[in-house]
């Protein structure tokens, strides 16, 4: 009867239980960059008051209503990430890629009477964020083992071997946590009855005797990207406004592979799974691969408001994007130990491996609101001073689904995620009636505070076999370019570099050395755009 109701409550929650989706998978889906035209890109971004650029569509939309002739452009990106590991030993990864950042068409309806001045329609494709990247992190010396949360969680389960164990007719990926069944079937935790807690696990590591080492590497690749639909217009060029309705495609690929080399582990003679148990040395490694896609649609709403000709004052509202999400995901364990017969006999060494089913589970999930103010300074020299400040709501993104309550994830959210705040900075200036130079700064907060940072606390970890984790700091991206105009064809090159710092834990409660491990990712994009204006 216990059985029975445990199997029905884990059916109730399988989609959680399995797979799951927690605060920090969340952050990956609101993720930005500084991506679109050369030009934007070069001033940081700092386009929700000045328009007249493509990329102002996925922004403010009504710096589509600044253009006074018809545009044609596209660029492409070439980029260059350097990823730097403090852990016991520093390791560095690196990699090039290709992206198309933008590309996009404006069309101007121009009148000659009356307060409305032009009428513009637009269309653009923007790479809002690109997730390739790769990092390695080596541990010595551990003082824990992921086998020992593997134990607890199957102990906090409070069921026994046969609900674990694969069997001829029964299969508990359909309806148990997968990680305690990949831990169960692996050997990397045993049953461990006692009259107090029949129903009791130990892991293979035991902190008195084992020691080893560890290592992480982790591979991501995707993008999310945008289409904008524009409409917009000026009104006695004092005031413009504009209309976006963005579809967004999200796609986020990742693999990973966790392993430890461990000395004085605690094996099961004969695999019997009994308590019966001989020290040898061992190893194994947990690979998991994820793949997650999403479809969602949103508006953004913007005006712009010159009062003078050097004076712009802009602002824009975006709501939030509702998406239809799945993921596909399974998970493997290769488990190599000396063979126990009484002794550890040199040399010889079984491997027991195990592999998941490839799960998938649909739902949806509402990335935050965002609000932004610009101001713009244009002087009659050519010169060019652009502030922006945005804000997202990221403590109000939320998770749902007919067929299962996200209701505590969301709760979490709500608790543990800060507002984001972004500051972009950006000038120009037109050497030439032929040359700019140009150049810019922004600054973005963390959607979380220090003391998940630094390890004080530890964010919502959603169960299933992926566990370790990534915290994000701060972002700062510095960018310079140049402009050449002759004509209607214009081409414009642009340099950016994004740096920032995350703590990498192997999983929850990992106590891997005294030091905190820090990924130092950065990231070099030289962006060009070439586009004619008719």
């Amino acid at each position: 009867m216990k059985r029975i109701y445990l199997i029905t409550t884990l059916l109730l929650t399988a989609s959680l239980s399995m797979s799951g989706q927690s605060v920090l998978d969340a952050l990956n889906s609101i993720s930005s960059q500084t991506k679109g035209t050369a030009r934007y890109s070069a001033m940081a971004g700092a386009f929700g008051a000045l328009g007249g650029d493509m990329t102002s569509m996925k922004q403010n939309p009504a710096g589509i209503g600044v253009y006074r002739s018809s545009e044609l452009s596209v660029t492409a990106g070439f980029n260059f990430y350097d990823n730097q590991v403090n852990s016991s030993r520093n390791n560095r990864n690196n990699d090039f890629y290709f992206t198309g950042d933008n590309m996009g068409v404006i069309g101007v309806i121009n009148f000659k009477n009356g307060a409305l001045r032009n009428l513009n329609f637009g269309f653009a494709y923007n790479s809002v964020a690109n997730f390739n990247n790769e990092y390695r992190a080596d541990w010595s010396n551990i003082h824990t083992s992921l086998t020992q949360l593997i134990a607890s969680k199957a102990s906090a389960l409070d069921c026994g071997p046969a609900d674990l164990a694969i069997g001829s007719s029964y299969n508990p990926y359909k309806n148990m946590p997968w990680l305690s069944v990949l831990g169960y079937n692996t050997n990397l935790i045993y049953h461990s009855p006692s009259a107090v807690t029949p129903n009791h696990y130990e892991a293979i590591f035991n902190t008195q005797q084992s020691s080893g080492n560890a290592y992480l590497t982790n591979i991501t690749t995707g993008s999310i990207d945008e289409y904008d639909f524009n409409v917009s217009g000026n009104i006695r060029d004092v005031f413009y406004w504009g209309l976006s309705v963005n579809v967004t495609n999200i796609s986020y690929h990742q693999q990973s592979y966790y392993g430890e080399n461990l000395q004085n582990i605690n094996v099961n003679n004969n695999y019997n799974r009994n308590v019966k148990t001989s020290v040898t040395d061992g190893s194994y490694e947990l690979s998991n691969y994820l793949l997650t896609k999403g479809y969602g649609t949103g508006l953004k709403l913007g005006l712009i408001y010159r009062p003078v000709n050097f004076l712009r004052m802009g602002v824009a509202f975006h709501t939030p994007t509702y998406y239809l999400m799945s993921d596909t995901y399974s998970a493997a364990v290769d488990y190599r130990f000396n063979k126990v017969d009484g002794q550890p006999l040199a040399g010889r060494a079984d491997d027991i491996d195990n592999q998941t089913d490839i799960g998938q589970i649909n739902y949806k999930f509402t990335s935050p609101w965002h609000v932004m103010g610009s101001l713009a300074f244009v002087f009659n020299k050519g010169g060019i001073i652009s502030v922006d400040y945005e804000y997202t709501a990221a403590k109000d993104m939320y998770y749902s689904d007919i067929y299962a309550d996200y209701s505590y994830t969301n709760d979490v959210m709500q608790s543990q995620v800060k507002g984001i705040h972004n500051i972009r900075v950006g000038a120009e200036y037109r050497i030439t009636p032929l040359f700019s130079a140009r150049a810019g700064y922004s600054y973005e907060t963390s959607p979380l505070g220090s003391s998940y940072f630094n390890g004080t606390n530890t964010p919502l970890i959603a169960e299933g076999t992926i566990c370790h984790y990534q915290v994000p700091g701060d972002v700062h991206n510095i960018s310079c370019g140049l402009g050449y105009r002759i004509n209607n064809i214009f081409f414009d090159a642009a340099y950016v570099f994004r740096t920032q710092d995350y703590s990498i834990f192997a999983y929850e409660g990992a106590i891997m050395n005294p030091q905190l491990t820090i990924l130092n990712m950065n990231n070099h994009s030289v962006k060009l755009t070439l586009g004619y204006r008719f």
